[in-house]
């Protein structure tokens, strides 16, 4: 009986390793679960950094209540990662107030016309409820840590920057010492790394 060839033992390797592979993901996308790098659609499994910079949005009503900080995916009737690459291209590629006003001013009249439904990954509208307009909006730039900040808790960051203000009736500078953040400490890896050394 003579030695299976090398190449062959290569390609047999492979195949089993693709295999495994794909049995992972299609588990992955049986169960509806995400662990990398499979994940339930797997054009999207990629790691990311354990610090971010995302959006919040702040949303005021004629009669002063507030919603908010929270995601700013229900301002457009968009698949949300989209309106996360258009709020980039108004408040962060450019520093133009002009077009951030028209911008805040149009996204307030399209809520306040008329609401949409969420469909697939396009989220549901903010409202403001019955008998009330949004009139004013305020947008931050948050930085975050996913292993400090809760998922949950749209308010806990490390950081928060107001990068712009939408407010033509002034009715947001009464409420400048209303506590919006819980701002956490980020891991210190140095600190991690001699905890898991004395734990060896």
């Amino acid at each position: 009986m003579s030695p299976v060839p090398r190449a062959k033992l290569l390609s047999r390797a492979i195949l089993a390793g693709t295999s495994v592979y794909l049995a992972g993901q299609v588990v992955h996308t049986v169960l509806n679960t995400n662990r990398w790098p499979f994940c339930t659609f797997n054009m999207f499994a990629y790691h990311k950094r354990d610090q971010a910079l995302q959006m919040r949005v702040r949303l005021f009503t004629d009669d002063g209540g507030a919603i908010g900080p929270t995601d700013p995916w229900s301002l457009l009737p968009l698949e949300f990662f989209r309106v996360v690459s258009v709020l980039e291209r108004v408040f962060y590629a450019q520093d133009d107030v002009e077009v951030r006003d028209r911008f805040c001013r149009q996204a307030l009249e399209r809520l306040n016309r008329r609401g949409w439904r969420a469909w697939d990954e396009v989220k549901a509208s903010f409202s403001a409820g019955p008998g009330r307009r949004f009139v004013a909006m305020e947008l931050y730039f948050v930085e975050v840590d996913f292993r400090t900040c809760s998922p949950f808790d749209r308010t806990e960051v490390l950081s928060a920057e107001l990068v712009h203000r939408y407010d033509p009736m002034g009715l947001v500078d009464g409420q400048q010492g209303y506590e919006l953040w819980r701002f956490v400490e980020p891991l210190d890896e140095e600190i991690e790394k001699e905890e898991a050394g004395h734990a060896a």
